[in-house]
C-alpha cells in the first residue's frame, strides 16, 4: 500500500508538472506571438530594405548637356552622386559607349539629336538592375577622353566625354601659327579672349543673363574693328559657346604670336550696388588688394566649373635656363601690361564709372603668358541693374569695343 500511494504521490506531481511545462509554453507562445505582431512592421521594413538591390544607393541622371567647340563635342551627365562607368569605342558605325552602374533614375529625355561637327545624337537606355548605356553616335571615330567632376560652387557631381577631332585640333594649331608667321612686317597681333563658356556661365544678372554671352559679342565686336586697322590683326580665343581651359586661353595667343591679350569680362558681386568698370594685371608676389585677390580667386575657379582637363607641357630640356628666360620676359611683358592698363582705364572711363581710378593686380592664371603683355578687363557689373540693363545693349558694348580699340592703338604707337 505505502509503495502504492508513492507511486500515485509521485504521478501527480508528474501530471503537474507537466500541465506546468504546457502551460509555460502556451503563454511564451502568445508572448511571442503579440511580439512580433508588435512588431511586424518593424520586422517587414528590415526585411525588404536587405531584400532592395544596391542600385537604390546609387545616383540619378539628373540632366545631359553638350557643347560643340571646333576641335571636339563635350558631353557633360549631371548626377546626383558618384558613379562607376566602362568605356568601349566602335568604329562600324563610329560609336563610344559608356556604360554607367549604379543608376537609380534617368531623366526624361531619350535620344537627343546633336548634328554638329562631330556628333550625331545622343542615346541614352535603361539597362536594368542600376545600369545604364550612354551611347555617342558620331560622324567618325573621335578620341575620347572621360573623367569626373566632384561638387564644387554649386555644380553637382559631373560625368564629362570630351570627343576630340585630333587631327583638327592640330590644323587648328597650325593655323595660329601660320598666321604668326605670315603676317606683314609692322602688323601686331591682338588676342581678345570672351570669358567662360559652355560649363561655365560667369557672373548671372538679375535677370538671368549670363557673363560668357555678353563678354563674347564684345569680343567680337572689338575683334570686327580692329581688323579694319591696316596695322594690326585681331583673333578670337574662342567663336562660340564652349569652354576653353585658362591655360589654354594663353597658349593660343602665344600660338598666333600675340603682341597683346585681351581677357573680357563682366564683373559680379553679393552686394546688387556695385557697380563699375575695372582693369587688373598680373602679380607674382600677391594681390593689391583684398578685392583683387578675391576676384583672381573667383576667376581662377572657371577651370573647375568649366571642366578642365590639362595635358602636361613644357618648355626645354633645361628647367634652371627655362626659369632665367621666363623672368626675363615676365618682368618686360608685366611693364607694357601696365602701360597697356592705363591707356585703358582713361578710354573707358569716358563712357562707365571706373569701380577703381587705377589696376589691380592679383594671381590671374589667364595673364600668366610670360612673353605677352595681357590684362584682364572687367566691362561692369551684370550683378547689377543698371549695369545689367546697359551690358545687354548693343550700343554700350560697341562703346566698350571702341574704348578697347582706341586703347590698343594709341598701346602700340
Amino acid at each position: 500500500m505505502g509503495r502504492m500511494r508513492g507511486r500515485g504521490h509521485r504521478g501527480r506531481h508528474g501530471l503537474q508538472n507537466r500541465l506546468r511545462i504546457r502551460l509555460f509554453k502556451k503563454l511564451q507562445c502568445e508572448k511571442m506571438g503579440s511580439f512580433l505582431f508588435k512588431t511586424r512592421p518593424l520586422l517587414i521594413l528590415v526585411l525588404l530594405v536587405l531584400c532592395v538591390p544596391f542600385p537604390l544607393y546609387g545616383a540619378a541622371i539628373t540632366d545631359i548637356r553638350f557643347w560643340s567647340a571646333p576641335d571636339h563635342t563635350r558631353v557633360v551627365l549631371d548626377l546626383s552622386g558618384p558613379v562607376q562607368y566602362e568605356s568601349a569605342s566602335r568604329e562600324d558605325p563610329p560609336e563610344s559607349l559608356i556604360e554607367l552602374t549604379g543608376i537609380t533614375s534617368l531623366p526624361k529625355k531619350g535620344d537627343i539629336e546633336v548634328k554638329d561637327n562631330y556628333l550625331l545624337k545622343i542615346s541614352l537606355v535603361d539597362l536594368g538592375k542600376g545600369k545604364a548605356r550612354l551611347t555617342l553616335h558620331q560622324k567618325a571615330p573621335l578620341q575620347t577622353h572621360i573623367f569626373t567632376l566632384k561638387p564644387d560652387l554649386g555644380k553637382t557631381h559631373r560625368l564629362v566625354i570630351d570627343l576630340i577631332d585630333v587631327r583638327q585640333e592640330k590644323k587648328d594649331q597650325e593655323e595660329r601659327e601660320r598666321q604668326r608667321e605670315v603676317r606683314p612686317r609692322g602688323t601686331k597681333i591682338v588676342v581678345i579672349d570672351p570669358g567662360h563658356g559652355g560649363e561655365d556661365p560667369g557672373a548671372v544678372g538679375p535677370r538671368k543673363t549670363m557673363e560668357k554671352d555678353i563678354v563674347l559679342k564684345i569680343a567680337q565686336k572689338t575683334v570686327h574693328l580692329l581688323n579694319q586697322q591696316k596695322e594690326v590683326k585681331a583673333f578670337l580665343t574662342r567663336k562660340g559657346d564652349y569652354f576653353i581651359p585658362l591655360e589654354g586661353r594663353a597658349r593660343i595667343a602665344r600660338e598666333y604670336g600675340a603682341d597683346l591679350f585681351i581677357s573680357l569680362h563682366a564683373d559680379g558681386s553679393f552686394n546688387p550696388q556695385a557697380r563699375g568698370s575695372s582693369v587688373y594685371c598680373l602679380s607674382l608676389s600677391g594681390a593689391s588688394d583684398q578685392a583683387a585677390k578675391l576676384l583672381a580667386d573667383k576667376e581662377n575657379m572657371s577651370n573647375i566649373l568649366g571642366g578642365a582637363f590639362l595635358r602636361p607641357a613644357s618648355l626645354s630640356k633645361d628647367p634652371q635656363l627655362n626659369q632665367i628666360l621666363l623672368d626675363l620676359m615676365q618682368n618686360n611683358s608685366m611693364k607694357e601690361s601696365f602701360r597697356f592698363a592705363e591707356f585703358i582705364l582713361q578710354e573707358i572711363k569716358e563712357i562707365h564709372p571706373l569701380k577703381y581710378p587705377t589696376y589691380r593686380q592679383a594671381n590671374f592664371i589667364v595673364l600668366r603668358a610670360p612673353d605677352i603683355p595681357s590684362v584682364l578687363v572687367e566691362a561692369a557689373f551684370l550683378t547689377n541693374k543698371e549695369d545689367e540693363r546697359l551690358l545687354n545693349q548693343s550700343g554700350f558694348q560697341d562703346k566698350i569695343a571702341v574704348s578697347i580699340v582706341n586703347a590698343i592703338l594709341k598701346f602700340f604707337k
